[in-house]
């Protein structure tokens, strides 16, 4: 007679289960769904909109669509198995944002994905055939090298709403529609040096009527200089001061990186606040602005300004000596107003 020891039975028992795939180890919990994506609308009407997207890949249940409606947070909206759906009872010419959430399989071991890419949709307005008034008079503001925007100081007005403004530049007696924003400036790039332009504005409402034409404008970008430049402001009031120093890249080609403004600032005089993203640093009474990586390389047509709130004793002279150094130029002295 042969005696079996238990411990080996159970044993082969557990390799045998694992074998047949019985005991098999599930999905680690923390694999999320792949991400679906981006939504894509495909009929919009004045109350519904339908939007599409690419199934996310792996055990995927179901969809959860969510949504943002005037300034809420993200809600759910809908759940559904298809990768369409249409959200209706909707009010004309509204923004409404989407993105999708991938459901898994309950017991897949996956959990739910992270949310797509988001979609901006404004329903369609009601039908409406007034035009919108003429913008007010133009100015041309932040006019450099290469850029300058294009303002009016009186906003159109319309009986539903202005949904963007054009402005149109005039070539040999033709207009044409060349930048849009939905305020009422607009910004223009890709300018030519020392070159002038004639421009005017239009409002448009959500139907697409136009209004008359603005008055025309015409302005003239500023000619290039051989180098960068910079120019300081100092305004006083009592025993305070406000310094502003404006660091502009007018060249042809130059490209001003890694730049500095050094000046000479009094051991007596205590900065409170600073501004523009050019923070001081000193030692002794040299004085050193750098600028924040945002600016710190201005391309042609560049600028940048910043500046600082300080203190002084009576009898103390004011910072001087403001040179402008920047990677492979000679330090540039400022012009002080």
């Amino acid at each position: 007679m042969k005696f079996h020891h238990p411990g080996r039975r159970l044993a082969a028992l557990v390799v045998g289960a694992l074998g047949a795939g019985l005991l098999a180890a599930p999905a680690a919990a923390s694999t999320a769904l792949p991400t679906p994506g981006t939504p894509v609308a495909t009929t919009v009407t004045t109350t519904s909109i339908t939007i599409t997207w690419a199934a996310s890949a792996g055990p995927v249940a179901d969809y959860t669509v969510q949504f943002i409606e005037g300034r809420t947070a993200w809600r759910d909206l809908a759940t559904t198995g298809a990768t369409t759906f249409t959200h209706h009872g909707l009010t004309p010419d509204k923004v409404y944002e989407y993105r999708i959430v991938a459901n898994p399989v309950a017991g897949s071991g996956y959990t739910t994905s992270a949310p797509s890419g988001y979609i901006f949709v404004t329903t369609a307005p009601l039908p409406d055939t007034v035009a919108p008034t003429a913008p007010g008079t133009l100015m041309a503001l932040s006019v450099t090298t290469v850029s300058a925007t294009i303002s009016t100081t009186a906003a159109a007005t319309d009986n539903n709403r202005v949904a963007a403004y054009w402005v149109q530049r005039e070539v040999d007696g033709v207009w044409t529609d060349w930048a849009t924003n939905n305020i009422t400036s607009v910004y223009l790039r890709d300018l030519q040096p020392a070159t002038s332009y004639t421009v005017a504005m239009v409002a448009v409402d959500p139907n697409g009527n136009r209004s008359p034409r603005s008055a025309p404008l015409t302005f003239t970008t500023r000619a290039a200089t051989p180098a960068p430049t910079c120019r300081v402001q100092l305004t006083t009031f009592g025993q305070q001061y406000m310094l502003s120093v404006i660091v502009e890249n007018m060249t042809a080609a130059t490209v001003l990186a890694n730049w500095t403004v050094t000046f000479t600032l009094p051991a007596t005089h205590t900065i409170n606040s600073s501004f523009g993203g050019a923070p001081v640093t000193r030692v002794g009474t040299q004085a050193t602005a750098t600028p924040a990586a945002y600016q710190a390389t201005l391309n042609p047509g560049g600028t940048a300004q910043f500046g600082l709130f300080a203190t002084y004793p009576a009898g103390s002279g004011l910072p001087s000596g403001f040179a402008l150094n920047g990677a492979g130029l000679a330090p540039a002295a400022c012009t002080t107003a």
